[in-house]
């Protein structure tokens, strides 16, 4: 600044921003001297006046034109007019000065800021404050002086006003181009970060002090804490007051009040009298609409996309009982790891459905314990792990939602229809209702007496509810309670109770008479198959001929719902349930003849079975004769038959009572040994009986209990045996174990759902085998016992964790021995035909030591070789007896234990004979030439004896697949020579292999049938098919095929033709054509077809390759199948009980599709969807034809799934109850409280087009995109909606809205937009021309005068509305989508197309749509939040808020008001009217026309001011505007007075003299003629009178009114009191005057006239 000052005005730059000093050569923007023209260049600049002649003299010889000096002097004063007239400056803020009417206060003003805080609370006027306002260096801190001196809030708003004002002068001195801060928001900032502070120290007052219950006193706040609740109420009552006054941001404002509400924790409840009188203010309303801000809240949750947007509909239901299925079904509960246990299953199942309102239980939870019960009795899924699983779900569903009744005073109200008084609702089980309205409306009951699955599905029903009530998640009690109130269990006349037990035929003759002509033999055949026991007993036959013809079950068949499930569903064996069973038979039998003959058939038939277990000849320790089996006297002990005849009559009930008593019995036997206290032990064959029993019963959780009971024992026993030196010391105890572990692997899906049984069976065994037993040289008992107890390590990682210190190396070394795949010998050594002959001649003898035997077979290969030839012989050739077989079975497999080599030797003897084609080269040719393999009679026998060496341990399944049957089986395929009889035999091997082990019923002739004996031997060959890798199990599915499918190549499944004669039964023969058909003696094609899908119909079969194939679909894409086998294999392994699709008509790919969606449901959805999966694959691999195919086969799914939807749409419109979600009332069982229920979807309506969508949604995204294309032709077709269409145009929009109105399209059409970013693009481009073309059409008044097309509007422009509420992911990712949808719902109701009158419902869609689209812009996302983004959100708000209020204007409607709602709160400004001079038109660009003025003012417009801009005790006028009031600034008239007094001021009249003066001589210098110039006394300027003053300005308010005359700088609150206000002109300041030069203060003007241009 220094340098600057010295600086010449040659040198300074000739613009400046500012007024200054003239420049020496004044300049012009545009002046001829910068032209830089040829001449200007070369000669110079060269001035031309404007006037010729002398430059310097005056222009009195100059003539001008008078009218054009008026002109230019009229023009002066107009310009003159206009610079003088106010300009608009409501703009400007008010300028304060930071340096004279502000101080900073330190510490050393302490008092007087307390003078001046004193006098703001005081009546000080406000305009003497304001010459000196204190400053606090942080702005919060005037906060604490305000509420210490209890300011007036609106003197304390002035306060803030003044505070604010000052550091916006601040900041703007700093900072030139700076951003301007909204004074509301920071102050709403700091005011609201205040409070919460001073609520935080009272919080934490609360916090700190223990609950004194109720009633007691708090103790006494701090000083501290005192203060800051003064400070919160004192600032409560400013903040409310700001608030009132516009000068916070309201919305944010009342965001914090309801944050604040919404912090407070448990136990705070004293914070409430703070907040609630500031929330009450702003909350009045809110209760008023809360059931409608919960069901508009759900339609915001599901987008829209279904009817009404509750979570009862159809859509949502299903969606989440797909996803549990699929759940369930994905789910492995052969093991129990931390990603795949219960718990993980329970987490992805109720894990995300989880109700919100605690206790209550949603609607989706009750159709997904519905799917629950319905996947456990589903003949389509199997295995008996089912009910316990859904048992411990339910259960700890239960215990959660009973967890969060805990603490609650009021009682859940009870739901059913239980009307005893001593129920109440707290002992209620949370399922029990849903349960009772499945047992009304879909559990399964036995109707028709030949169907098989109906039998089944009724056993998995009692097992289920056995289960649920042991679990405590049924209660019993309130059932029949239930069913007494309802009168469900009152006998009609016509209909008989269910039979005593004791009213069977008496004969035995008798009873086998009445079973030939029997309709229903048993109640559940499938057990019994499976349950058959070592014992001798006949089967009974069913034959299911003349109904109503049984005995045992009078007309049982035609018996209530309710009177089958009281008769069977067990009840727990406790002491605790004894009132239960008694209430049982009262309601069953009566409490007459009939109820004691029930209750002493079941102890005759117990007494029964004890007398065999308790026979003192079955186990002796003193002697052997207790391992013969006697029987003596035969009338007095019932034999295994007889009891077993009169068991399986019972009901389950019964059964369960039955075996649970006899359990009992046995464990007091065996207990009673272990103690030393008797010398009796049942024997192991008794046992194994009993545990068939259970088994048939369904009392599989008893049946675990006994036998880890048993397990628990068997240390006792043994150590009893070897201290009395029994010679059973060594062999009970082993083979009772192996009984328990066959029994163990049958259920071990059940059993490591409990981890603690699972480590106390894992436990046993281990003690059982001892660890130092060594696996390669031990029994085959311990061999089977040390398979399963690495198969539990390896399958349950808690076992791991807590015996993998004492058991991980022993683990090794059992996989080492047991689990190691073995290579097939091909010896040819000599034959010692004679070698052990004996001991196979005689293979249950005892005397024979084995491991003696097999440590001479380990030592010798000849003699190996030797044993397994005459082995061979005499089970291929020399004898064939059943029983002979199982016994020659366990014998090698005992030997096969001690001796690992013979595993080779007898895959290689196999090996040698089902390829016996290979001319040798598989060696034992001494076996082949003696053995003909074409002969049938043998197969059996051979199927059998192998298939005990797998379940024993000998052989691994999945080696004899891949050295046996596969190369055996493609040698066939390939069509070798003589290969045909080796595959014969190996087909008839896998199918004794693969099918689902059981005992064959004994034929009629009376001959024995062939199978495996022992239920323990059948247990143990199931597990090592469920252990065989998939891998194997579809490489046997493939060479059958190939084999089935050689001669027909590629056709051979194409049609039934060869399958028709196929018999269910491998025994059987059938009539077809009038001829006996035997399948053994059909061609090896058909056999192969037959072996094929009687192995698909296993039921471990289809589920493992299902949930293979559901991972990994390329198993079937093998180079040796080709497209159609592979499709035709898939077929088979998904539908194996159904006629394989035909391959005729037009399109026959379409119609398949077509099949395959129409007949889908949510048991099969896993099958359709591999079905299409497989096909979409072979299109994508063809490389020669690829993109043909498969744009072909897109097409075809396309095109079959909407015509799928156009068929339902007819059903729909011909049958409207087709398909429906509601459940008839003709399904419930005489129950009056199930339409009370809420309905729930049964698994038949959860069927047909509901599942389209999902199915497609797992298909690849190609797929979803043909069938959105082809969706969106059809919705194109709906466009035209006005109603003068023509009639075609009519069918075709009714055709197209009637597609569009079924929920499960809009679903489908959602389902195929995920993912499809282009499809989406170009759909919502349509729905946006759609829903405008509906609002035009409303225009034009297309729909005011018809009503049904005015509802068919609406109805189509909800259904599109649907479609977008589905795609506002898409549209709010655009910022120019958002804005173009919200102007377009806003549109759709200020245009009234949708009004609060006319359809409410859609109005509230409308609006929530627009609701979302304008908070969803301020959302950000959470992963990549950044200031940036949250910026960008924000102007894209402002943005979007901006132009809504533009669209909506002033208009003013109800709905309007609604949409106004949703824009943030306006600031709230004061309001001036504005005026302009009456007559004044303005043009179209919106400016003012001149001329048309006339006298007066009118009203112009309404202009708005923020509270903060307007300052009391301030005398500027800004924010407000002269200009707004028409005032004009003109030249104030000097008076006389004023001319006269400046005159006075600079006159030079000469002063008065002394005498003196005028005697005293003249000092005149010598060298100056002249004397000099006086020079004047006073050194004022003197004033030429002849030269003009500037005059003083004057404001005349004006036009045409009087004269309203103010000072500059006048104050807007002082012009109506200008009488008292001083005059401030050019005076002296004494005088409050100020001189013409003179510099004015702040805020004034300098005067001036016309003349001072």
């Amino acid at each position: 600044m220094a340098a600057f000052g010295i600086l010449s005005y040659e040198h300074r730059p000739l613009k400046r921003p500012r007024l200054g000093p003239p420049d020496v050569y004044p300049q012009d923007p545009k002046q001829k001297e910068d032209e830089l023209t040829a001449l200007n260049v070369k000669q110079g600049f060269n001035n031309q006046p404007a006037v010729s002649g002398d430059e310097h003299g005056s222009a009195k010889n100059v003539n001008f034109n008078p009218s054009k000096i008026s002109s230019n002097f009229s023009s002066i004063i107009a310009e003159k007019l206009r610079c003088n007239t106010f300009a608009d400056t409501g703009k400007r803020k008010p300028q304060v000065n930071q340096k004279d009417n502000f101080w900073l206060v330190t510490a050393r003003s302490q008092s007087s800021i307390n003078n001046w805080f004193t006098d703001l609370a005081g009546t000080k006027p406000l305009t003497q404050l304001a010459k000196k306002v204190p400053i606090f260096s942080k702005k919060e801190e005037v906060f604490g002086y305000l509420a210490k001196y209890c300011v007036p809030v609106m003197r304390s708003a002035w306060m803030i006003k003044m505070t604010c004002a000052y550091h916006a002068a601040i900041t703007e001195t700093k900072v030139k181009k700076r951003h301007v801060i909204d004074p509301c928001i920071e102050w709403t900032q700091i005011i609201t970060k205040y409070l919460w502070e001073q609520l935080q120290k009272v919080a934490e007052f609360y916090r700190q002090s223990p609950g004194q219950g109720c009633g007691s006193p708090l103790p006494a706040p701090p000083a501290e804490v005192e203060t800051a609740m003064k400070q919160w109420e004192y600032h409560e009552k400013l903040a409310m007051f700001m608030f009132q006054d516009g000068m916070l941001d309201r919305h944010e404002f009342l965001t914090w009040v309801l944050e604040c509400f919404e912090k407070i924790r448990p136990g705070e409840d004293e914070l409430l009298r703070f907040l609630l009188p500031l929330l009450l203010q702003v909350r009045a309303k809110v209760r008023e609409i809360e059931e409608q801000i919960k069901e508009r809240g759900q339609a915001v949750e599901f987008r829209w996309s279904f009817d009404k947007c509750q979570e009862t509909t159809a859509g949502f239901t299903i969606s989440r009982v797909l996803h549990t299925l699929e759940v369930l079904d994905n789910h492995s509960f052969e093991k129990s790891d931390f990603s795949n246990s219960l718990d993980s299953l329970y987490n992805r199942i109720f894990g995300s459905g989880q109700s919100k309102d605690g206790h209550e239980m949603s609607p989706d939870d009750d159709a997904v314990v519905t799917l629950l019960c319905e996947w456990a009795v589903s003949c389509k899924r199997s295995g008996p792990h089912r009910a316990m699983v859904v048992a411990k779900l339910l259960e700890k569903r239960q215990t959660e939602i009973e967890a969060e009744r805990c603490g609650e005073s009021e009682v859940v109200d009870e739901k059913g229809s239980v009307s005893s008084g001593s129920l109440s609702a707290a002992t209620l089980p949370v399922f029990q209702d849903v349960l009772l309205q499945f047992l009304d409306t879909q559990a399964p009951v036995l109707t028709e007496p030949g169907n098989e699955s109906e039998r089944v599905e009724f056993s998995n029903l009692v097992l289920l509810f056995c289960e649920l009530i042991r679990h405590d998640v049924f209660s019993h009690n309130i059932y029949m309670c239930t069913l007494i109130s309802r009168g469900d269990l009152a006998s009609d006349s016509h209909l008989p109770r269910p039979r005593s037990p004791s009213d069977e035929p008496s004969d035995e003759s008798e009873r086998k008479e009445q079973d030939a002509g029997s309709s229903v033999k048993m109640e559940a055949r499938s057990f019994l198959s499976q349950s058959q026991c070592s014992g001798k007993w006949s089967e009974s036959k069913n034959t299911a001929k003349d109904k109503g013809m049984d005995p045992a079950f009078p007309l049982v068949y035609e018996q209530p719902r309710h009177i089958q499930y009281a008769t069977h569903f067990p009840i727990p064996q406790e002491e605790s349930a004894s009132h239960e069973c008694n209430q049982r038979l009262v309601v069953l039998y009566g409490v007459g003849k009939q109820r004691d003959e029930a209750r002493h058939a079941i102890k005759k038939i117990t007494k029964d079975i004890l007398k065999v277990l308790n026979r003192k000849s079955t186990a002796e320790t003193g002697g052997e004769e207790g391992q013969k089996r006697k029987r003596s006297k035969p009338e007095a002990f019932p034999t295994a038959e007889d009891i077993f005849s009169k068991f399986q009559h019972l009901s389950h009930f019964d059964q369960h009572q039955v075996t649970s008593q006899v359990s009992r019995n046995v464990m007091e036997q065996i207990a009673s040994f272990a103690l030393g206290m008797s010398y009796h032990l049942p024997l192991v064959q008794h046992i194994q009986f009993i545990f068939d029993l259970m088994e048939y019963s369904l009392n599989i959780s008893g049946l675990i209990d006994f036998a880890i009971q048993l397990l628990n024992e068997l240390s006792l026993v043994e150590a009893e045996l070897l201290l009395k030196s029994s010679n059973l010391a060594g062999s009970y105890t082993t083979g009772l174990c192996l009984c328990i572990v066959a029994v163990l692997r049958r259920y071990h899906s059940c059993l490591i759902l409990n981890p603690d049984q699972t480590a106390q069976v894992f436990d046993g065994l281990r003690i059982v085998v001892k660890s130092g037993v060594n696996p390669a040289d031990c029994s085959s008992a311990e061999r089977c016992i040390l398979a399963y107890l690495y198969d539990l390590y390896t399958s349950c990682s808690h076992l791991k964790s807590k015996f993998g210190e004492i058991f991980s190396e022993f683990c090794s070394k059992v996989k080492n021995s047991i689990y190691y795949n073995i290579d097939p010998s091909d010896s040819n050594m000599l034959w010692e035909q004679m070698f052990m002959i004996d001991a196979i001649a005689n293979p249950t003898a005892h005397n024979l030591n084995h491991s003696m035997v097999g440590k001479i077979l380990n030592d010798s290969p000849a003699n190996r070789y030797s044993f397994v030839c005459n082995v061979l012989m005499d089970v291929c050739v020399d004898h064939r007896d059943p029983e002979r077989v199982n016994d020659i079975g366990i014998l090698c497999a005992e030997l096969t234990a001690y001796c690992r080599s013979l595993s080779a030797e007898w895959l290689g003897v196999l090996k040698a004979l089902c390829c016996s084609s290979n001319n040798g080269n598989c060696g034992f040719n001494d076996l082949l030439c003696n053995v003909d393999v074409s002969d049938l009679s043998f197969h059996d026998s051979l199927a059998t004896f192998v298939a005990i060496l797998i379940a024993r341990q000998c052989l691994l399944l999945e080696d004899l697949v891949r050295c046996v049957a596969i190369p055996s089986l493609l040698n066939a395929a390939c069509s070798e020579q003589d290969s045909e009889s080796g595959a014969r035999l190996t087909c008839r091997i896998l199918l004794h292999l693969f099918r689902t082990p059981q005992r064959n019923p004994c034929p009629q002739d009376g001959t024995k049938s062939v199978g495996i004996r022992s239920s323990c031997d059948r247990h143990l060959l199931a597990a090592s098919q469920n252990s065989i890798v998939v891998g194997a199990v579809f490489a046997v599915l493939k060479a059958v095929f190939m084999l089935g499918d050689a001669e027909l190549k590629g056709s051979g499944f194409s049609h039934s033709a060869g399958l028709d004669d196929i018999g269910e039964d491998d025994m059987g023969s059938k009539k077809s054509g009038g001829r006996n058909v035997s399948i053994e003696t059909a061609s090896l094609v058909v056999y192969a077809k037959y072996v094929l899908k009687s192995i698909c119909q296993q039921e471990w079969v289809g589920e493992r390759c299902l949930k293979s194939l559901s991972e990994d679909s390329s198993a079937l894409q093998d180079p040796v199948l080709v497209n159609i086998q592979a499709q035709r294999l898939l077929q088979l392994i998904c539908y194996p009980h159904r006629q394989l699709d035909s391959e005729e008509g037009e399109n026959p790919q379409r119609q398949r599709i077509k099949r395959i969606l129409q007949n889908m449901d949510q048991w099969t959805m896993r099958q359709s969807s591999l079905e299409l999966q497989l096909m979409i694959k072979q299109s994508s691999n063809n490389v020669s034809r690829s993109v043909f195919e498969l744009y072909s086969l897109l097409e075809n799914i396309a095109k079959a799934t909407i015509e799928v939807f156009q068929k339902s749409a007819e059903m729909n419109s011909s049958n409207p109850t087709w398909n429906g979600s509601a459940v008839s009332s003709s399904s419930v069982s005489n129950s009056n409280s199930a339409s009370k229920l809420k309905p729930v979807l049964s698994s038949s309506e959860r069927s047909g087009v509901w599942l389209v969508a999902p199915l497609i949604g797992k298909l690849p995204t190609s797929v979803q995109g043909h069938v959105l294309k082809a969706a969106g032709e059809e919705l194109e077709k709906g466009q035209h909606l006005g109603p003068s269409s023509r009639k075609e145009r009519d069918r075709q929009k009714q055709k197209s809205m009637s597609l569009l109105s079924q929920q499960p399209f809009l679903s489908l059409v959602l389902t195929c937009l995920k993912g499809q970013d282009e499809q989406r693009e170009g759909l919502l481009t349509s729905l946006y021309s759609q829903v405008q073309q509906i609002v035009t059409n409303w225009r034009e008044d297309q729909y005011q005068d018809d009503c049904k097309a005015k509802q068919m509007m609406h109805e189509a422009l909800k259904l599109r509305l649907n479609l977008v509420g589905g795609m506002f992911d898409t549209v709010q990712r655009s910022t120019q989508q958002t804005t173009e949808w919200a102007v377009l719902l806003l549109d759709i109701i200020s245009s009234g197309t949708v009004d609060m009158q006319s359809n409410n419902e859609l109005f509230t869609t409308v609006l929530d749509m627009l609701s979302v689209l304008i908070n969803g812009t301020l959302a950000a996302d959470m992963s990549s939040i950044s200031q940036g983004s949250m910026e960008e959100n924000k102007r894209a708000y402002m943005n979007l808020v901006k132009k809504l209020r533009k669209e909506l204007g002033d208009r003013q409607s109800e709905s309007l008001e609604k949409v106004r709602q949703l824009l943030p709160l306006p600031k709230q400004t004061r309001d001036v009217i504005t005026c302009e001079p009456q007559g004044s038109l303005i043009d179209t660009k919106g400016n003012k026309i001149a001329g048309f003025e006339k006298e007066g003012l009118q009203v112009s417009t309404k202009q708005k001011i923020s509270p903060w801009d307007v300052f009391e005790g301030l005398k500027h006028s800004a924010p407000l505007s002269w200009g707004w009031f028409g005032s004009v600034r003109v030249d104030r008239k000097v008076t006389k007075y004023e001319e006269q007094q400046r005159l006075l001021l600079y006159h030079t009249h000469i002063k008065p003299k002394p005498r003196s003066y005028y005697l005293a001589p003249l000092n005149l210098p010598q060298e100056e003629e002249e004397p000099p110039t006086p020079v004047p006394p006073e050194p004022d300027k003197k004033v030429d009178p002849g030269k003009p003053e500037k005059s003083a300005s004057s404001v005349d308010y004006k036009p045409h009114n009087p004269v309203l005359q103010y000072t500059p700088g006048m104050a807007p609150d002082l012009m109506m009191n200008q009488s008292n206000m001083p005059f401030r002109m050019g005076y002296p300041t004494p005088m409050n005057m100020y001189a013409q030069n003179q510099p004015l203060p702040p805020g004034q003007c300098m005067p001036f006239n016309l003349f001072s241009f």
